[in-house]
């Protein structure tokens, strides 16, 4: 019997120590609290699930905080700066930026439906949409996209876990994390599938945004838009295209849903289509069945050619647009 427990805990050994090596570091932080995510002097950062900051960010500062407006979209979503926001609505209103990367209308929907079930106040909501939200109702795959456990009665808190640990153990992974911690330098391969970054970021954690502030000098400079930048701005079509219908009847479900609890809450709401660099119009179908559900008046497509999309210097990249144009939409949706 003892040699059958020796050689047990003899085969265990190494999966015990990386998992006590995984608790210890905890490079995602997804297993100690931490009052703040993200810190704007570190030279690079471990890339984090945006969806579980965002959450326990929010549940974290709430108490203090007492939010009551919030602007909810994937990763486009966090140009609109609630300073900026705060000028359109009740400058009082406590706001918070409740986005995640690649956000899915499956976890959009969890998040609201998370307040209203905890008699949280909804007096403002900016809902930022586009073709890659409402084509998704199933929560992401993967360590930068699973949604929280809070969100889903912890029903998926085995699996959130075990997605985290099993990215720790990937090859690519520790051994950049490891090169990364011992030399603390950023080289280009730890960037490569989203595993370090290193963009100089500012964050508040009170709001829980972003603000890329070196961009926005380098393009004041006109040194932003080098070579290697202005690569990834592919020729268009000039014939109007279409996104392919996204909205089914899941979808239609989930966004009656969420129609019903802005009611409930008499929340003054805003819905904008992303002005995309691709060009392509939110399908026809789409757009009339939220502006069928939400009221036409309160639903604004940006898709599609128009004077925004046209002008490649509204963008960082092919995928995310600038703040003054996120400023620009919402003087034109609240005048």
């Amino acid at each position: 019997m003892k040699s059958f427990v020796s050689k047990t805990l003899f085969f265990l050994s190494p999966f015990i120590i990386g998992l006590l090596f995984y608790l210890s570091l905890d490079p995602f932080k997804v297993v100690r609290n931490y009052d703040e995510f993200y810190n704007d002097n570190d030279i690079g950062r471990v890339v984090l699930d945006k969806d579980y900051v965002s959450t326990t960010n929010f549940v974290n500062k709430y108490s203090k905080e007492k939010y009551d407006s919030f602007i909810f979209g994937n990763s486009r979503s966090m140009f609109y700066q609630v300073t900026d926001w705060k000028k359109n609505i009740n400058p009082n209103s406590s706001c918070y930026h409740f986005d995640a990367a690649g956000e899915t209308l499956f976890s959009l929907h969890k998040k609201i439906t998370y307040l209203d079930n905890n008699s949280i106040p909804i007096k403002n909501i900016l809902l930022i949409l586009d073709h890659e939200t409402l084509n998704k109702v199933v929560s992401n795959s993967g360590h930068l996209g699973i949604v929280t456990p809070r969100l889903v009665n912890y029903n998926n808190f085995i699996d959130f876990h075990y997605t985290f640990l099993e990215a720790f153990f990937n090859t690519k992974f520790m051994f950049a994390y490891l090169d990364f911690k011992i030399s603390n330098k950023i080289k280009p391969y730890m960037k490569e599938g989203y595993l370090i970054d290193d963009n100089k970021i500012s964050y508040n954690p009170i709001t829980n945004e972003f603000r890329f502030t070196d961009f926005e000098k380098l393009i004041s400079k006109n040194k932003y838009y080098n070579e290697n930048r202005l690569a990834v701005f592919y020729k268009r079509n000039s014939i109007p295209t279409y996104t392919k219908p996204a909205i089914f009847q899941t979808q239609k479900e989930i966004l009656k849903d969420i129609y019903t609890i802005f009611l409930k809450n008499n929340t003054n709401f805003k819905i904008i289509i992303n002005p995309l660099y691709n060009q392509e119009k939110l399908a026809t179908e789409d757009l009339f069945f939220l502006k069928s559900t939400f009221g036409a008046s309160s639903v604004f497509d940006y898709s599609g050619i128009n004077e925004i999309t046209k002008d490649y210097t509204n963008y960082y990249e092919a995928s995310h647009y600038r703040p003054h144009i996120a400023d620009k939409i919402m003087s034109e949706v609240y005048k």
